[in-house]
């Protein structure tokens, strides 16, 4: 037979009022010494605390639903990562569900995170009609977006500031007199950080006086192979760029792939910079200068906000928090051939040279 609180609750030598407080409430609510007493009788016992009964009794279950667009993105492990510590702070367990980018799939998921009776959402919103996004907006569930939003979501954002991540890779390339420049990335389809990177790529060079050539800004499909297929096409133009910069982790080696294809080398004949600094990057040969993204504090500063929200919390401030990137300075890039070396970056610890982050706020 399962063991009760009322088993607890004779072990321990105290009432069943005073084990539920200690089971429910915050540190503080029982005596020290009588929680001590309280916590060895549930560990002698081996009892699990019923959350059905725990769930009507105080309205709330306890968990959050974190629903990701798509998890197969390498970028992911580490955000939850940041979920699940700072879950595991306040008590909270997480249900994780991915939609393979799909607005259908992600609403059925919302769905069953409402009937589990989940207490809050972090939703990744893939692309979805404005009749699907209509819906989500009418939810009455404490929900906080993650990573990205879409037109019509009136929820709190959490994201990177990723219009600074591409200006920081383009004012490199351009302090190495790059001139014509690559962009290859997801299409945008609505979703608010793709946009963001690819106005941080077009403002930048507007800023510095330099044509952002639309020919030189490849879209490709979601995947393994179409960000190869856009590249190759860069790279087969007339005049093509001495310098491309990827928007995503996944096509960072999908560039590099075309170009050894190509049998151009990296960084003597084309600079790359990469985004997101997967574990790999370093690794790569050449190791990849790439536009780092504090991925486990998205997903910790994310979930503090949703809890907080859950938590009945006034005074969230502002609707949308936004997190710096910062350059690291690897081996892929170099000047345009034939035009020189420029001066020294420092050199860190790590090996890696570090470009300061600009200011959060971009014109």
């Amino acid at each position: 037979m399962a063991t009760t609180i009322e088993d607890v609750a004779r072990e321990a030598g105290v009432s069943i009022a005073t084990v539920s407080r200690y089971l429910n409430g915050p540190g503080g609510i029982v005596a020290a010494e009588t929680g001590s007493r309280v916590q060895a009788a549930v560990a002698r016992l081996g009892y699990v605390p019923n959350s059905a009964a725990r769930s009507l009794k105080t309205g709330k279950t306890g968990l959050i639903g974190v629903l990701l667009a798509n998890i197969a993105h390498p970028y992911w492990s580490t955000v939850l990562a940041g979920v699940e510590e700072a879950c595991q702070k306040a008590g909270y367990g997480a249900m994780v569900s991915s939609a393979a980018d799909r607005a259908d799939v992600e609403h059925s998921y919302l769905q069953t995170f409402l009937k589990q009776r989940v207490d809050g959402i972090l939703l990744n919103p893939a692309h979805a009609d404005p009749e699907t996004v209509a819906a989500w907006a009418r939810l009455r569930v404490p929900i906080v977006l993650i990573d990205r939003t879409l037109p019509g979501l009136p929820f709190p954002l959490v994201a990177m500031d990723n219009a600074l991540g591409t200006r920081l890779a383009v004012e490199h390339l351009l302090a190495l007199s790059h001139r014509r420049l690559g962009f290859v990335s997801w299409r945008p389809n609505g979703l608010s950080n793709r946009e963001e990177r690819l106005a941080g790529f077009v403002s930048t060079l507007e800023d510095a006086g330099v044509r952002a050539d639309p020919g030189l800004i490849r879209f490709a499909a979601d995947g393994w192979s179409d960000g190869v297929a856009q590249t190759l096409a860069l790279l087969a133009q007339p005049d093509p760029p001495t310098a491309i910069v990827s928007a995503n982790s996944t096509l960072n080696l999908q560039l590099l792939a075309a170009i050894k294809h190509r049998g151009r080398r990296v960084p003597a004949d084309i600079s790359v910079v990469g985004y997101d600094d997967s574990p790999w990057d370093p690794l790569l040969d050449p190791p990849l200068t790439t536009v780092a993204t504090p991925a486990k504090a998205l997903g910790t500063m994310a979930a503090e906000r949703l809890i907080a929200a859950i938590a009945g919390a006034d005074g969230q401030g502002d609707r949308e928090l936004r997190l710096a990137p910062e350059l690291l300075i690897r081996q892929s890039t170099g000047p345009v051939p034939d035009l020189g070396v420029p001066d020294e970056l420092p050199v860190n610890g790590s090996g890696n040279r570090r470009r300061p982050s600009l200011p959060a706020s971009l014109p």
